[in-house]
């Protein structure tokens, strides 16, 4: 297949044919206001298989977090909401970034997780991970996000390898009318949305919506600001049509911020350090779906997006454009089996502006990538059932790379279900795996003995790199009691081969010489590791009007050779021991009241200690469609680190805030 010589605009032509983008699972939930326990027993998810199907039947490690139940605790932010997600790792570096991870390898640039926008990827081709300060922020029209913990390889392809994050918005159905929301804060100064839907014909809708933020500056270990304010503002617009045969899904958007970047950069020239500029993040998408439902059972569906991205944060100048196109189909076999197939292709086009901290070899990159996969849901038994898939992919790092998994269920009671899942996933090199020269330190004249010039620390890349490699093993049961309790348990086994870790070189005293002498780090595929854990999530209704979340979670990851140093740094990067509590009240008299804790084991390897984060809400309907709530977070402890970097040898901590947000809805 040729590359398109103007993705744009053959991206665009495709939308206005209502082709689509990755968006090609089913979105058959309706919006939930003011849940009840058996609606939220009773969620269904998307990311585990691909298609809609029962949360609590599904054989995966799967978690639902819904809109309604996270507002109760003031939630204002993705990250935050995945605080309260067994199993995941969220630490806060400093008012934009965030390390975000699942089941372990928390770091600055965590690339074994897959996050998705209403079904489109929003990961960087750069290194595999995700920019959360363009995607962190939640939109008031979010329906619910979706986290399965452990590899999904076989649905979503490669870099699903730890697990997904999928982020679902309502559909423009529920979202009719007028919304409005105004705050104000300590580090939110400024916030604020707007959004308004309607009818667009029979059985289409639509909706457009703009929001805003500015973030206050973190808080450097002497007391002193760190410098690393920013704002962002965002505008956008979403189509849906669904009549009894067809669904089209149209949506665009496009976003602007600016960022303060704190700390110093590299320079070649005393005193050998120089303040970063003012970074920028600039882009947008338009993406698309057209679904058919077919007789007997089948359906198919197409989808197409693309996305442009201007980016200037430390350490890259990036420039991104990616086309993606897809096609799906499924259908009954025989009663006992649901057959889902299809292929994708990806287009990337990535240029970069070299920098003397900063250099790719060549600068500029096109890659394409196409991948197909089947998966089968079988029935085997009237309780139970297998889900048997692979996905082929072609990647221009590594080749043809394959993911198989196989999931089992068994429905013991109407109450009770047994699931096992293995499979295997891989973690494919990266552009900056391959072709980077990242100065992390200038060492000044003198630092290795009399008269040695300045020498220059740095991380290379490596062309010969292959694939991570994850076999992984779980074992899950969930239950339900009188109508108001249900438990979810899982413990999985997680063997990595290949991992990407970094080996020293001896001191080059002659590539660079006489200006500079050089010690460099190298990529090399030498790291194993196992990680071994449970997690706990279960969800009680003491009372009509109160409801009770809370998650524990356990993992153990042993990362060899220990003579590697990233090796240690990454198992004792990650918290051993989480759990989390939330708590949502309706007091009556239209008065709510959230309450949410949660304890957050030490990060020895980042001299990180253990700390409590707490988040009280306070909220009161003034009158009809009109809701004002004072919110706190972080009120455990004035303030507290969260995370730390080599990278980014700046010592941010997070503050106590409060924030005051008025709602408005007709």
């Amino acid at each position: 297949m040729t590359a398109p010589s103007a993705p744009l605009g053959l991206a665009i032509a495709i939308h206005l044919i209502a082709t689509a983008g990755s968006a090609l699972a089913a979105e058959d939930n309706v919006i939930i206001r003011d849940p009840t326990f058996e609606q939220l027993a009773r969620l269904t998810v998307t990311s585990v298989t691909g298609t809609v199907r029962p949360q609590f039947t599904s054989p995966a490690a799967a978690y639902v977090l819904t809109a309604e139940e996270l507002n109760y605790v003031g939630v204002r932010n993705i990250p935050d909401a995945l605080r309260y997600a067994p199993g995941m790792q969220v630490s806060q570096f400093d008012a934009a970034r965030w390390s975000i991870s699942a089941r372990g390898f928390n770091s600055i640039a965590v690339d074994k997780l897959l996050v998705l926008v209403d079904g489109r990827p929003v990961y960087t081709p750069l290194w595999s991970g995700v920019y959360w300060e363009q995607h962190a922020w939640l939109s008031q029209d979010l329906d619910r996000i979706e986290v399965i913990n452990g590899p999904a390889g076989s649905v979503w392809g490669a870099n699903a390898m730890n697990g997904v994050v999928n982020i679902l918005s309502h559909s423009t159905r529920d979202t009719q009318g007028t919304a409005l929301t105004l705050g104000t804060g300590t580090e939110e100064k400024v916030f604020g949305s707007f959004r308004y839907g309607g009818a667009a014909g029979v059985n289409a809708w639509y909706r457009a919506y703009v929001d805003y933020t500015r973030r206050d500056d973190t808080e450097l270990g002497n007391g002193q600001s760190s410098g690393d304010a920013w704002d962002m503002g965002r505008i956008g617009f979403r189509y849906d049509r669904d009549d009894d045969a067809n669904r089209i899904f149209v949506k665009a958007e496009a976003q602007s911020g600016d960022f303060n970047q704190p700390g110093f950069m590299p320079s070649p020239t005393p005193p050998y350090q120089a303040p970063p500029p003012r970074g920028y993040n600039r882009g947008g998408f338009v993406q698309s779906s057209w679904s058919r439902r077919l007789p007997a059972g089948a359906d198919v569906a197409v989808g197409a997006w693309y996305e442009r991205l201007e980016r200037r944060l430390q350490p890259t100048d990036e420039r991104s454009d990616t086309f993606d196109v897809g096609v799906r189909y499924g259908t009954q076999l025989g009663g006992a089996h649901t057959i889902t197939t299809g292929a994708l292709y990806r287009y990337i086009k990535h240029e970069t502006a070299s920098t003397f901290q900063l250099t790719f070899t060549p600068p500029n990159r096109t890659l394409h990538q196409w991948s197909v996969y089947v998966q089968d849901e079988i029935r085997l038994e009237d309780r139970v059932g297998a889900t048997l898939g692979v996905r082929v992919e072609d990647n221009p790092f590594t080749g043809l790379e394959w993911q198989p998994d196989l999931r089992l269920s068994w429905s013991v009671t109407d109450q009770q279900l047994l699931w096992a899942a293995v499979g295997r996933a891989v973690r494919t090199p990266t552009f900056a795996d391959e072709s980077r020269r990242f100065i992390t330190e200038v060492s000044p004249p003198g630092s290795f003995g009399p008269g040695s010039p300045p020498v220059l620390n740095e991380v290379l890349g490596d062309r010969q790199l292959q694939s991570e490699d994850l076999i992984a093993y779980q074992l899950g049961w969930r239950g339900r009691w009188n109508n108001n309790a249900m438990l979810s348990a899982s413990v999985f086994y997680n063997d990595y081969d290949r991992l990407i870790l970094y080996e020293p070189q001896p001191l080059d005293t002659m590539t660079l010489a006489p200006d500079f002498w050089r010690l460099a780090v190298v990529p090399v595929n030498r790291g194993t590791a196992h990680g071994s854990g449970a997690e706990l999530a279960g969800m009680w209704e003491p009372a009509p009007r109160w409801r009770l979340f809370g998650t524990v979670s356990y993992l153990d990851l042993e990362v060899q050779p220990a003579e590697l140093q990233l090796a240690t740094i990454i198992g004792g990067s990650t918290a051993q021991v989480q759990a989390s509590l939330r708590s949502n009240l309706d007091l009556g008299n239209d008065w709510e009241l959230g309450v949410g804790l949660r304890y957050v084991e030490d990060l020895p390897a980042l001299n990180v200690d253990s700390y409590v984060g707490a988040e009280v809400r306070v909220a009161k309907e003034l009158t009809e469609g009109v809701k004002l709530a004072l919110v706190g977070q972080n009120l455990w402890e004035p303030r507290h680190a969260e995370f730390r970097s080599a990278s980014f040898p700046i010592d941010p901590y997070i503050e106590r805030s409060i924030y005051l947000a008025l709602t408005w809805r007709r």
